[in-house]
């Protein structure tokens, strides 16, 4: 014997709120485990990136919480959301070769002061190997010091 129609639609419907109720509960316990995004560093603080000669440069605007010694970085680049790296950050105008897909990049740090630490008035130039960079691409440049922060500079070449 079947139940009657009203019956059967009634217990369907719930059915189905009761499974739309699961999937937004499950959705929001995942999403609350998640581990919290870092905020942005403080500890270096870049200024814009310019372009010249299709390389692009820039400076640290502000350090605070240092000093920083190169030794302890690492460099990333992130182009057109490929990345490259990490990489250790080399000495006082060393390249620091890093390479995404078939193209190679260098990144130059300047040591403004000579003291052999990252910090303000510092130059960083991103170039292509003996070429410029690639036009109509977004750059990210990440510098991260030992695993505990890191400090961010983006630009594109439109």
């Amino acid at each position: 014997m079947s139940l009657p129609s009203k019956v059967s639609h009634r217990w369907f419907l719930v059915a189905v709120f009761i499974g739309i109720g699961l999937v937004i509960s499950t959705s929001f316990i995942l999403y609350s485990l998640q581990p919290s995004r870092l905020p942005p560093s403080t500890n270096l603080v870049f200024g814009a990136a310019t372009l010249m000669n299709g390389n692009a440069s820039f400076t640290v605007q502000n350090a605070s919480r240092g000093p920083f010694i190169f030794s302890g970085f690492h460099v990333r680049l992130v182009v057109n959301n490929f990345a490259g790296g990490p990489a250790a950050l080399g000495p006082n105008n060393s390249a620091t070769r890093i390479v995404i897909g078939s193209t190679a990049y260098r990144v130059v740090w300047t040591d403004a002061d000579g003291d052999g630490a990252v910090s303000v008035n510092d130059c960083f130039l991103v170039a292509g190997d003996r070429a410029p960079l690639s036009p109509l691409s977004d750059y990210e440049f990440d510098l991260s010091w030992q695993s505990a922060w890191t400090s961010r500079v983006f630009w594109s070449t439109y």
